[in-house]
């Protein structure tokens, strides 16, 4: 693994938890559809029904139980890329590196944020942040 894909596991992890959270709204939304379904109610014949509810139910418990999973995952992975960008001596390759690894920030948001024009940013301040962390995590 490269020094880049190495800072961005806290966004692929984060990506994963926001499309888990996308599932169990739509788990929540099909659920919802069925228990409105008239047959569904008590005495409407609706044993198929509930049994769609209940594995909604049982996909979003799973859901929910694998985002916890994940979240003490970013914890963790969050406070290893923390440290070792806390380890970059240069102020300004520091701060390039919280905004897009630990914040998640754009290339505009971090330029506009350092005062630089993005091109700069991306091509010859993150080429040197990279080569600083890469020095730090695997010298």
């Amino acid at each position: 693994m490269d020094v880049k894909q190495w800072l961005s596991r806290a966004y692929r992890i984060d990506q994963q938890i926001q499309s888990k959270n996308e599932q169990i709204e739509m788990w929540e939304s099909l659920a919802q559809k069925v228990t409105s379904d008239p047959s569904a109610q008590p005495g409407g014949g609706g044993g198929v029904h509930s049994s769609r509810v209940e594995t909604y139910c049982i996909k979003i418990a799973d859901a929910q139980t694998e985002i916890e999973r994940q979240r003490d995952e970013l914890i963790n992975v969050r406070r290893e890329i923390e440290e070792a960008i806390n380890k970059v001596q240069n102020v300004t390759l520091r701060l390039l590196l919280e905004q897009r690894y630990l914040l998640c920030k754009g290339w505009e948001d971090i330029a506009d944020f350092m005062g630089y024009c993005v091109e700069y940013v991306k091509r010859d301040i993150h080429k040197q942040a990279l080569r600083a962390a890469r020095e730090i995590i695997a010298p």
